[in-house]
């Protein structure tokens, strides 16, 4: 796998965020550029790519006036070698139905979304300087499961912010538990200098750090029940490689991105390469990993 960085910067200013300050505006890598990489990493012996900006979905409107993450997309799955296309930081004020409509068509995109959307809370939302408010969250994961039912969302949440209430973090709690996101991770609120955020009255580290705790114990039940549903099922994986210890070829499934999310450890006589495709017959999960033999073929 490798990573396909698309743009640099970021033009949200979000309270909490010191990357405008440090890296300026978005600035798009141009399209062809950007091509040029990809097919480059194909030749190398890449099979996935992961499309990265600090906001992929604002994607060519500095160079081209308009979002264009739909036609690159379109571009880079016309790339020979290249199997799976993983999109990254995918913000919910700029999922159009143009851009659903480009990851349902395009047989290569992965149909795994990371949505960071920070909190659920429309007063939390707008104290961070979010764009949107809870409305505009659900309306995006709403369409989002709608045109792709077997789509895997990712998030990230950050409890502690200044200001947020009791209230307000149990309504994030409530949302994590109802909600049910394939993959989340949640952080405690963090000063970094220069923010806006930094500048206000700060809630206690240990309060932000209780908070962060309770919704990870949340989605820990949430990812168990997840994963436990794939035992019995026979998955499409990529193999990154081996396990000497325990005698085990650590692939991934389609809703699992390199390094943050959950693995699927395979044991096989036969030997695996890494960044070849196989069939694995899911027989045991816990809570965030699989496990399983290769399938007969």
């Amino acid at each position: 796998y490798a990573y396909l960085k698309i743009g640099e910067g970021c033009d949200w200013k979000c309270g909490y965020c010191a990357i405008p300050l440090i890296r300026g505006p978005h600035v798009s890598v141009p399209m062809e550029q950007v091509l040029d990489e990809a097919r480059r990493l194909a030749a190398g012996g890449g099979r996935e790519l992961m499309v990265i900006a600090q906001d992929t979905t604002y994607y060519g409107v500095d160079l081209y006036g308009r979002r264009r993450l739909a036609d690159l997309l379109t571009e880079l799955c016309r790339i020979g070698g290249i199997e799976w296309i993983r999109l990254l930081y995918a913000y919910p004020e700029r999922i159009t139905d143009a851009f659903i409509a480009a990851m349902t068509r395009n047989e290569k995109v992965l149909h795994y979304l990371d949505v960071p959307i920070q909190h659920i809370n429309s007063e939390m939302l707008r104290a961070m300087n979010r764009r949107g408010d809870r409305e505009t969250v659900l309306d995006a994961l709403t369409r989002l499961r709608a045109a792709m039912p077997d789509i895997t969302l990712r998030t990230t949440l950050i409890t502690g912010y200044p200001g947020e209430t009791q209230a307000q973090f149990e309504e994030l709690c409530e949302f994590v538990k109802d909600y049910a996101f394939d993959r989340l991770g949640c952080f405690a609120y963090s000063e970094e200098e220069g923010t806006v955020a930094a500048g206000l009255p700060q809630l206690p580290q240990e309060l932000r750090e209780q908070r962060a705790e309770a919704v990870m114990n949340i989605q820990a039940n949430v990812m168990a029940r997840r994963q436990e549903e794939k035992v019995g099922r026979t998955v499409q994986v990529i193999c990154d490689g081996y396990d000497d210890e325990n005698d085990l070829y650590i692939c991934r499934t389609r809703a699992d991105a390199p390094d943050i999310d959950a693995e699927c450890c395979v044991r096989s006589e036969t030997p695996l390469e890494p960044g070849a495709f196989y069939r694995v017959t899911i027989e045991e999960s816990d809570v965030y990993d699989l496990y399983g033999a290769l399938a007969e073929s």
